[in-house]
């Protein structure tokens, strides 16, 4: 599989047939596509593509995002892709991270998103979690790793364990983040759009876990009530990791974009 290049340091990768499906991820797996599709990218994309029925438009975000980098800006690329690769608006499906970027997206560029799934992602990350994460990548540049504590941020229970010895491996094999990863990790501390939810047009669906440290289940209530023509689907138990492994998700994402 090969990537291309878009504007402002985006890539791409697409695969499948079907009417456009772009997903946006979240943090992790940043590479330069238009170089090296890593191996499980692909294979999320093509898992998508089947699932869904749809031709699949991965965009990967900047792997030398300059330090700064607004969330705006960061929309505003995006918005110029999809404008030069598509003839109207698209469905567009943002994951933690990415859906940050696709409900800025949404909000400052309606005409590009005709249908919003935001996944394990609201209008405003929690406190304690940005924070978290912050602390995290700026210790980690001074060479200092605590996977236990990374570990805790995103998923619960014996899962944590196994998530805090993959962290720890990949911190002994690999010091360096995924390209991209702190400057994006950055751009959100002072992210919070929830006064602007109103001016959403595209309908929207709401994927949330009642136990996400990052996204608390309050959060995601709120965006989906504020944002008009929007639906909530909430996974009880589910955290930032495993909410959208649940069995209900999939076929309630197809419904919703299959909707006419």
């Amino acid at each position: 599989m090969h990537g291309e290049r878009l504007n402002n340091g985006l890539t791409a990768i697409a695969v499948g047939d079907g009417a456009a499906l772009v997903t946006l991820p979240g943090l992790g797996n940043g590479a330069d596509l238009a170089v090296k599709v890593p191996r499980m990218v692909a294979l999320s994309a093509k898992t998508l593509a089947r699932g869904f029925r749809r031709r699949v438009h991965h965009i990967q975000r900047p792997t030398e995002m300059p330090r700064g980098t607004t969330i705006e800006e960061l929309a505003g690329w995006h918005a110029e892709a999809l404008r030069e690769r598509f003839d109207g608006p698209v469905d567009v499906m943002g994951t933690s991270a990415g859906g940050i970027t696709a409900l800025q997206l949404a909000m400052d560029h309606p005409d590009v998103v005709r249908r919003l799934v935001l996944c394990t992602a609201a209008s405003r990350p929690s406190e304690e979690g940005k924070r978290a994460l912050l602390r995290l990548m700026r210790e980690e540049r001074r060479g200092k790793h605590d996977p236990w504590a990374a570990s805790g941020l995103i998923t619960r229970g014996p899962l944590r364990l196994l998530t805090t010895v993959v962290y720890t491996v990949a911190s002994l094999t690999n010091n360096k983040r995924a390209p991209g990863e702190a400057e994006m990790v950055e751009a959100a501390q002072g992210w919070d759009v929830t006064e602007r939810l109103g001016e959403v047009q595209a309908p929207t669906l709401v994927i949330a876990g009642t136990r996400d440290a990052l996204v608390p289940v309050e959060y995601a209530r709120a965006t989906a009530e504020r944002i008009p023509n929007a639906r909530l689907l909430l996974i009880e138990g589910g955290d930032h990791l495993t909410t959208m492994f649940n069995g209900r998700v999939s076929p309630t994402i197809r419904g919703f974009l299959d909707y006419r």
